[in-house]
C-alpha cells in the first residue's frame, strides 16, 4: 500500500494544532525584526534635534535630552526582550515539531513491509529518526524563522532608508541583486555538499551498527582491518564534503563584509565630496543625523543578509534531511487491516483447505526477478509440513507472506478462506507462532522476554509455557530472582535461547507454528531437548518447518519443495 506524505502538509497540520504557539511566535518574530529599527531613528533624533542644535547655539533642553537618551536606551532594551522571547519560542516550537515527527516515523516503521528492513541497514533508520529529524528541526526552527526575521529586517531597513532619501534607497536597492547572486551561488554549492555528506553519514551509521552486531564473527575471522577500512572510507568521504561546506561558509562572510565596506565608503564619498559648503544639508538630501542613522541602517542591513547566508548552510542540511525523511514516510506499507478479522472469526468454521496458497507470485519492490511465480498448494488443519529447497529459493519469504509482513504481487494466501494480509497485528499472535533461528532479546526481565510486555499474561501463564519447553526448572533454580531478574543472554546457552524463542511463540497458544531453521547450529543434546519440546507442543497445531532433519525426527506428514523460478525442475 502506498501513502503520500508531504512534510509541508505535516507542518501545516502542526501549525493548526498549535495555533496559539504559532501566533505568539509570529508576534515575537515581527517584534524582534521591527524593534531593531527603533535605535537608528532615535539616534537620528538625538543628533539632529539636540547635538546639532547644541553645536549651533551652545544650548540644549537638558530634561528633554535625558528623556530622549533614556528612550534610546529603552529601544535597545525592547530589542533584547523580543530577541529573548523569539529564541525561547523558536526552541519550544522546534522541540514540539521534532517530537511529533519522530513519533510519526516510529508509527510508520510499524506499517512497513518486511522487505524494507531487508533492503536497509539498522543504522540507516536510526540515522533518519535521530539525525535527519534533528536537521529538519533546525531547518524550520532556526533556519526558516531566522531567515524570516532577517527578511523582515531587510524590508524594514530598506523602507526606512527610502524615507530618509529616495536616492540613497535606490543605491542600496541596486546592491540587493548582487548580494542575492552571491548568496544563491553559495546555496547551490552547500546543498550539493550536504546531500552527499548526509549519504555518507548514514553509511557510517550502518557500517558501525553492522560491526557491533557481528563483532564476534569479525574477531574470529580476523576482519577488524577490513571493517575499519570500510568505516574510514565513509568517514573520509564525509569529512571531504563537510570540508567543502566549511570553506564555503568561511569565504562567504568576508565577501559580505567587503561589500558592506565598499558600499559605506561609496556613500560617504557621495555625501561629503558632493556637498557644497553653502548647502544647509548634505548631498542626497541627508542631514547629519540622517546620515549617521543611514550608516547604522546600512550596517544593520548587511547583518541580516549575512545571517541569511549563514542560515542557508543550516537549511541545506535540513533540506537534505527533509528529503530523506519524506522518502522514508512514503515507503510502501503493508495492507490496511480488517478489524473484523479476529482469531475467533477465522477459526469459527474450519475448511478443508485450511491454509491455501493460490497462484502466488511475489517479487520485492526493488527486485528484478520473481521469488515465486504462480505457486499453489494447500495445507490442511493440524498437518505438519516440511518446506525444502535450496538456499535463497524463498522459504523464509513465504513465511513473511503467510504472516502478512509482505503482500503478494499476485495471488492470495487464505486462512480458512480469509486473506492473511488483512489480519490485524493484535490478532496475529493468537494465530501464528513464529520461531526464527536465534533469539531476539528485548530490554527487560526474563518474564518480559516471553510476554513482550503484554500484561494480559500472568506469571503462571509464563511458567506453564516455560515448563512445556523444559526451562521453568532452570530459571527457578539457576537464575537469582527467577523471572523478575533482568535478562542477560549470558545466563542461557544457545540452545536455551532457542527454547526461549519457542516459549515466546507458544505463550498465546497459536493455531499455526512456523519454524524457520530453528535447529541449525545446535548440538545434538540441545536439539533433542528442542525436539521434545516441539513434540509436546505440536500435537494440536498446524506446523510448517524449514528443517528437513527436524521434521524427520518429529514424523511430519508431508514435504513441499519450494522450487526456484529460474529453475523450476
Amino acid at each position: 500500500m502506498k501513502r503520500t506524505f508531504k512534510v509541508s502538509s505535516f507542518v501545516f497540520s502542526f501549525l493548526k494544532k498549535h495555533i496559539g504557539l504559532t501566533i505568539l511566535l509570529l508576534i515575537s518574530v515581527l517584534g524582534a525584526a521591527l524593534s531593531g529599527l527603533l535605535p537608528p531613528f532615535m539616534l537620528r533624533y538625538l543628533i539632529d534635534d539636540f547635538i546639532t542644535v547644541y553645536v549651533a547655539s551652545k544650548s540644549v533642553e537638558v530634561n528633554k535630552l535625558i528623556l530622549v537618551s533614556l528612550l534610546y536606551f529603552l529601544s535597545y532594551f525592547l530589542v533584547g526582550i523580543f530577541t529573548v522571547l523569539e529564541d525561547y519560542l523558536i526552541s519550544l516550537f522546534g522541540q514540539k515539531m521534532i517530537h511529533e515527527l519522530r513519533y510519526e516515523m516510529i508509527r510508520k516503521s510499524h506499517r512497513l513491509k518486511a522487505g524494507y528492513f531487508t533492503r536497509h541497514g539498522t543504522g540507516e533508520m536510526s540515522s533518519q529518526v535521530m539525525d535527519d529529524v534533528y536537521a529538519i528541526e533546525t531547518l524550520f526552527a532556526s533556519g526558516l524563522f531566522s531567515i524570516l526575521v532577517s527578511l523582515i529586517k531587510i524590508l524594514g531597513i530598506l523602507v526606512s532608508i527610502f524615507t530618509f532619501s529616495w536616492m540613497l534607497g535606490l543605491i542600496i536597492l541596486a546592491m540587493v541583486p548582487l548580494i542575492y547572486l552571491v548568496t544563491h551561488a553559495f546555496r547551490k554549492a552547500m546543498l550539493k555538499a550536504h546531500l552527499k555528506n548526509r549519504k555518507y553519514i548514514n553509511a557510517q551509521s550502518n557500517s558501525l551498527s553492522e560491526s557491533i552486531q557481528n563483532i564476534n564473527t569479525i574477531q574470529n575471522l580476523d576482519k577488524e582491518d577490513y571493517r575499519e577500512e570500510d568505516y574510514v572510507s565513509w568517514l573520509e568521504k564525509s569529512y571531504h564534503e563537510r570540508n567543502k561546506t566549511a570553506i564555503f561558509d568561511a569565504i562567504y562572510s568576508p565577501i559580505i563584509e567587503m561589500m558592506k565596506t565598499l558600499l559605506i565608503a561609496l556613500i560617504t564619498l557621495l555625501v561629503f565630496y558632493g556637498t557644497n559648503q553653502n548647502q544647509d544639508s548634505l548631498m542626497l538630501g541627508l542631514s547629519i543625523g540622517t546620515y549617521a542613522a543611514s550608516l547604522t541602517l546600512i550596517s544593520n542591513l548587511f547583518s541580516p543578509i549575512q545571517n541569511i547566508g549563514q542560515e542557508l548552510e543550516t537549511m541545506q542540511e535540513g533540506i537534505s534531511g527533509l528529503k530523506r525523511v519524506e522518502t522514508f514516510l512514503n515507503e510502501e506499507e503493508i495492507k490496511e487491516k480488517d478489524s473484523t478479522y479476529t482469531a475467533s472469526l477465522l477459526f469459527a468454521k474450519p475448511k478443508k483447505d485450511f491454509l491455501s496458497i493460490q497462484d502466488l507470485t511475489f517479487r520485492y519492490e526493488d527486485g528484478d526477478k520473481d521469488i515465486f511465480s504462480h505457486t499453489s498448494f494447500v495445507i490442511h488443519e493440524k498437518e505438519k509440513v516440511t518446506l525444502v529447497g535450496r538456499t535463497g529459493v524463498g522459504k523464509t519469504t513465504l513465511f513473511k507472506l503467510i504472516l502478512g509482513l509482505e503482500t503478494p504481487t499476485q495471488g492470495k494466501i487464505l486462512l480458512n478462506g480469509y486473506d492473511v494480509s488483512l489480519i490485524p497485528d493484535q490478532e496475529k499472535r493468537k494465530i501464528f507462532g513464529y520461531v526464527e533461528q536465534g533469539f531476539q532479546s528485548i530490554y527487560g526481565s526474563v518474564k518480559d522476554q516471553i510476554t513482550l510486555y503484554d500484561e494480559s499474561y500472568s506469571l503462571e501463564d509464563v511458567r506453564k509455557v516455560m515448563d512445556e519447553v523444559g526451562l521453568d526448572e532452570y530459571v527457578m533454580n539457576h537464575i537469582p530472582n527467577n523471572y523478575n531478574a533482568p535478562f542477560k543472554e549470558s545466563d542461557f546457552s544457545r540452545g536455551q535461547l532457542q527454547l526461549l524463542s519457542l516459549a515466546r511463540a507458544l505463550l498465546s497458544d497459536p493455531k499455526i507454528l512456523l519454524l524457520d531453521e530453528i535447529s541449525a547450529n545446535l548440538d545434538s543434546k540441545t536439539e533433542q531437548d528442542l525436539i521434545a519440546a516441539l513434540s509436546r507442543a505440536s500435537n494440536r497445531k498446524t506446523v510448517l518447518s524449514i528443517s528437513h532433519r527436524l521434521s524427520d525426527q518429529l514424523g511430519f506428514d508431508k514435504t513441499i519443495e519450494i522450487k526456484s523460478v529460474e529453475n523450476p525442475h
